[in-house]
């Protein structure tokens, strides 16, 4: 090669996007909101014990679903379910309320209709998820 070239190497452009990448990355991922991340972890939380007192509805009786303002429970006979090493109610993340309702299934798994909304504040504050419960014993996020 002459000396009196100019120009970069293919080995330092590419460096140099790898690091231009990596930087954009962990500034972007700083500044992007992270309000409803609260919020859609507890409605997950809440649709998973919906799902989870179908489930149990249709193998034994005396089965509710109990949702206070900040907490989420799965109970047979009025006592909550444990769940492995856990026991309900759980805890909505902080700072997350729903709409409190008391819901009973029946063996096929079927309850009355309802909407649950969740709602977050502070950081969340503006936030909020509604979790629709068809009379089937279906649970979504509408």
């Amino acid at each position: 090669m002459r000396k009196n070239e100019h120009g970069f190497t293919l080995l330092e452009l590419i460096t140099v996007m790898i690091l231009i990448g990596v930087i954009s990355i962990s500034l972007f991922s700083r500044i992007g909101s992270t309000g409803s991340a609260p919020v859609q972890s507890s409605r997950d939380d809440l649709i998973a014990a919906l799902f989870f007192a179908q489930q149990q509805a249709m193998m034994r009786p005396g089965i509710t679903l109990v949702v206070a303002s900040t907490t989420v429970s799965v109970n047979h006979n009025g006592n909550p379910i444990r769940i492995s090493s856990d026991f309900y109610p759980l805890t909505f993340t902080r700072g997350v309320t729903a709409t409190p309702v008391t819901l009973s299934y029946d063996r096929l798994g079927r309850t009355t209709a309802a909407n649950i909304i969740v709602t977050g504040s502070g950081n969340s504050s503006g936030v909020s998820a509604t979790v629709k419960v068809e009379t089937s014993g279906y649970a979504f996020a509408n």
